[in-house]
């Protein structure tokens, strides 16, 4: 199904793309490395919120996500919001506003993920997620 704010050359790649988010989710929550990464590129170039900064192929970023799991104090809930995608050709991209909580630890993380077409499906290409910075601000720098 297509959301409001999407925007495609072919509305079957964003049902695709929107699936494989789904799936992706479900991962997560099951704790499953090896189906979360299923569909990410070999080469993929990670920059995530967690050690390290950048991350260069799956493999490695398959040990982040398995390092985060065992870490774990409770259980897990991870939910996407104001989730958007947009695809044209053979590359898309996605950005979503996501809540995790773990325990009683409570996060906002965004991420945006870039998709290319390869071998007929999308791959995960790139992936950025981020934490918004709370930082004291005096009222006249924010206009």
């Amino acid at each position: 199904m297509t959301k409001a704010n999407d925007r495609t050359d072919a509305p079957e790649d964003i049902a695709r793309i929107r699936e494989l988010m789904e799936a992706w989710r479900q991962a997560v929550l099951a704790k499953d490395a090896d189906a979360l990464l299923r569909h990410y590129a070999p080469d993929v170039v990670v920059f995530d919120v967690v050690p390290p900064a950048s991350i260069r192929g799956v493999e490695q970023y398959r040990e982040n996500w398995r390092r985060w799991f065992e870490s774990m104090k409770g259980p897990l809930t991870f939910e996407m919001r104001e989730v958007e995608v947009a695809a044209s050709g053979d590359l898309a991209y996605a950005h979503t506003v996501n809540r995790v909580a773990v325990g009683e630890q409570e996060d906002i993380v965004r991420a945006t993920v870039c998709f290319r077409k390869i071998d007929g499906d999308w791959r995960v290409v790139h992936e950025h997620a981020s934490v918004p910075l709370m930082m004291d601000m005096d009222p006249d720098e924010t206009s």
